[in-house]
């Protein structure tokens, strides 16, 4: 016996995204070392904890079955659950890493360019 299906997975609320983020050069790895570190702390915590988030039927019956179903649907499994929706975010936190990483390089190179061009002339105050 079964009744009608729901899906309790667009309850989920999307997690926030940043638009633009705007960082001095001389802080982008410092920037993209705090966000790693949150990053990494995050993903620790899911890791440790997600094993707490689903549940077990308490018994046998369907109420209780369909219960532990949607909420382990909704909660831990599966991409679109809130398990889910944190590894996304995660996810998105190492991509802003690895772009704030490159931004530094590129800057860090612009500058290098900048010096050759201009060669010692900051040097005699010109």
């Amino acid at each position: 016996m079964s009744g009608p299906s729901y899906d309790l997975s667009t309850a989920v609320p999307v997690a926030p995204a940043a638009a633009d983020v705007l960082v001095h050069p001389d802080k982008l790895l410092d920037v993209a070392r705090i966000v790693e570190d949150q990053a990494n702390a995050l993903e620790d915590q899911l890791l440790t904890k997600l094993g707490e988030l689903r549940i077990d039927a308490p018994s046998a019956d369907v109420i209780s079955t369909q219960a532990m179903q949607a909420w382990n649907s909704l909660i831990a499994d599966g991409d679109r659950s809130y398990a889910g929706q944190v590894r996304e975010y995660v996810a998105g936190l190492k991509r802003l890493v690895s772009q704030l990483r490159d931004a530094a390089k590129d800057y860090q190179v612009s500058e290098d360019e900048k010096a050759a061009v201009f060669g010692d002339r900051g040097k005699h105050g010109v």
